[in-house]
């Protein structure tokens, strides 16, 4: 038997090949169904009659439609992977879907006339996002971890922005809940021109340049030595695919997932040079795309649902399924280290002054409120009955904001993937995914019995998890892709939900913005408990923390077990995440986000940065959640929102002051 080249094999071609064999053949059973076969050029008795109009405006422009914008899409990812040399890159990653979305979002509240075409707040939304993104990583040299982090951090901060107006403005957003289900319904073939003439162009620029994209695969160092300027070469990437991605979202809408579910697949199926990912990835997410719509075109008769929304339903089962199948292995990610500088500060220094942010802001949360005219400070005498009211809310805001922190250090420190977050395990996923069924179909729950529905499903997520990533000894890669395909196949029927506009959402809006209003005095002492489990477990755990960041090769010669070690930690990582999740809702940016700013702040050490997060998150959830309380009083905006533009505050502040 010949080698395979690349890593791929012909038998796997079939992968390739069947979702457009699929996709064919349910066309043409519409076609014989729906009788528009009637319609077809050497059939149709006139030009002009309905068959054949629907078949030509209609039917055939949606099919070619569907292949353009997956293409379009993989290609997409596959730039964005590779400019930013990590595999969870996608275009969601910059900010360009969240800021487009934002401008959606904002042109429907206060310029409703340019509800009749929504292209022009989707470029200016991409172009906007662009720009912010690559003028915060210029001071960095365009370095592909700093334009992640700033891309996160803009994309969080517009989704809460975004959340914010929903939650307030939800009757006049109707439109920005039917642009982003993501229909591929045509009714002439303008898009389907457009959409191929940025095909074209893309594809042929991306042959043009495969040189210098695919030298991107190395150290800056080696490719700079080399002739090749990075910085430039990684703009490019970042630009093409920012085009790409704005020219589908602007006439289709948001298609989540997609391009992210191409770009892996190529890579499980054993495509490793650049171009062969490009190429791969095209097709496998054209695939995706074209079986998930005319799936969907089956059932249009009992239910229209958009395949944007819904196209993680198909392609979720299929990556989890090949991932864990043993026929396919992952490639390592690259792992990022922050270059510091010598720090000005000793750890010690840092810590305390972490703990005294920490006491003043617990301090203003306990004893400065508001009335209907000005601020309120509570007296001796009245603040005895203000405590019963306001000190679970900041507790339970305090060990989940630290819970969330150490719980993002520790999937960071394991994966080596500044991308990675708690709620890659899938435990939030899980408990979202069981709430859903819950909020619709059963009659208003009590708090405690809304707790226990989330921490079911939470449960059984993370028994998903561990089961699914036993096999590979927990590997990171593989961990982090199963979390990103539940996460992924959660948010699409979040999304099917959201497109039928139903009010009950607003009380899972709620919940998944992250708050606080609910919280009892036993909310608060599970918290206490569980953090206080975690800070008593973590010694223990800090010898696995300094050696597994180096490396498993390494960690193996050391002595290390490591599918023990990853084990444990993971599952110290569900706790805490399950825990925070079923008290407060998911708050992801905390995780994601301050493990960063403590680690930029100049904190190297395990223990020490451990300590760090535990107090910088509790510092910014109990800031947030006070916040929220005075900023629109007497009405509470959820924490979580207000922690996404505290920590992006910060996050800016820090990454400007170590880049001067």
């Amino acid at each position: 038997m010949a080698e395979p080249v690349d890593g791929w094999s012909a038998g796997r071609s079939a992968y390739v090949i069947a979702p457009f064999v699929l996709g064919l053949l349910l066309l043409v059973t519409h076609l014989q169904a729906t009788g528009l076969n009637d319609g077809l050029p050497w059939r149709a008795t006139s030009p002009d009659s309905l068959a054949s109009v629907q078949l030509l405006s209609a039917t055939l422009p949606r099919f070619c439609v569907a292949i353009l914008a997956g293409a379009l899409l993989g290609l997409s990812a596959t730039l964005l992977q590779q400019g930013l040399r990590n595999p969870l890159a996608e275009p969601g990653t910059t900010g360009l879907l969240s800021a487009s979305r934002l401008c959606v979002a904002g042109s429907l509240v206060w310029f409703p006339a340019l509800s009749g075409s929504l292209a022009l707040p989707v470029l200016a939304g991409t172009i906007l996002a662009l720009v912010i993104v690559i003028g915060l990583s210029m001071r960095q040299a365009m370095s592909p971890l700093f334009l992640v982090l700033n891309g996160l951090v803009l994309a969080l901060l517009c989704d809460a922005v975004t959340s914010v107006l929903i939650l307030t403005r939800y009757e006049d957003l109707a439109d920005l809940l039917l642009w982003q289900a993501g229909s591929l319904v045509q009714n002439n073939w303008h898009v389907t021109r457009l959409l191929l003439a940025g095909l074209v162009l893309l594809a042929f620029i991306i042959v043009v340049l495969r040189k210098p994209l695919s030298m991107l695969d190395l150290e800056d160092t080696v490719s700079g030595s080399l002739g090749l300027s990075p910085k430039m070469v990684r703009l490019l990437a970042v630009g093409l695919a920012a085009v790409a991605t704005a020219l589908v979202t602007a006439h289709i809408g948001l298609l989540a997932f997609v391009g992210l579910a191409g770009a892996t697949l190529a890579k499980l199926l054993g495509a490793r040079r650049f171009l062969h990912r490009a190429a791969l990835s095209s097709v496998l997410s054209a695939g995706l795309l074209l079986v998930t719509d005319q799936v969907l075109q089956r059932g249009e008769g009992i239910m229209a649902i958009p395949a944007g929304t819904v196209c993680a339903l198909f392609a979720a089962p299929l990556l989890l399924f090949l991932l864990h199948s043993g026929r396919t292995r992952t490639s390592p990610g690259t792992r990022f280290e922050l270059k510091w500088r010598p720090q000005r500060f000793t750890g010690r220094a840092l810590l305390s002054a972490l703990v005294l942010l920490l006491v003043i802001v617990t301090c203003l949360a306990l004893f400065l409120g508001r009335s209907d005219s000005s601020f309120v400070w509570a007296s001796f005498d009245n603040f005895p009955e203000l405590l019963p009211w306001r000190l679970p809310r900041v507790v339970a805001a305090l060990g989940a904001g630290s819970m969330i922190a150490l719980s993002g250090f520790l999937m960071q420190r394991l994966t080596g993937n500044s991308l990675a977050s708690p709620e890659m395990i899938g435990v939030s996923s899980g408990a979202t995914l069981v709430m859903l069924p819950v909020i619709f179909f059963l009659p208003p729950l009590s708090r405690e019995q809304t707790m226990l529905v989330a921490a079911v499903g939470a449960l059984i997520f993370l028994i998903i998890a561990l089961r699914l990533a036993r096999r590979s000894h927990y590997a990171p890669e593989r961990l982090l892709i199963t979390g990103l395909a539940i996460t992924a196949l959660s948010g699409s029927l979040l999304s099917t939900v959201i497109y039928f506009g139903d009010i009950r959402l607003t009380r899972l809006l709620g919940w998944l913005s992250g708050s606080t209003y609910s919280v009892t005095g036993f909310d608060a002492s599970v918290a206490v408990l569980v953090l206080a489990i975690t800070l008593a477990v973590l010694p223990f755990l800090r010898r696995w923390l300094e050696i597994l960041p180096i490396g498993e090769s390494v960690s193996v010669a050391l002595g290390v077990e490591i599918k023990i070690a990853r084990f444990w930690i993971i599952l110290l990582v569900a706790l805490q995440t399950g825990v925070a999740t079923v008290l407060i809702g998911p708050v992801t940016f905390v995780g994601l986000v301050v493990p960063h700013l403590v680690r930029l702040c100049g904190l190297r050490r395990p223990m020490v940065q451990a300590a760090g997060c535990a107090l910088g998150g509790a510092a910014l959830m109990v800031a947030a959640d006070w916040t929220g309380r005075m900023i629109a009083f007497p009405w509470d905006v959820p924490a979580g929102l207000i922690a996404c533009a505290f920590g992006a505050l910060a996050f800016g502040v820090v990454v400007s002051r170590r880049s001067q």
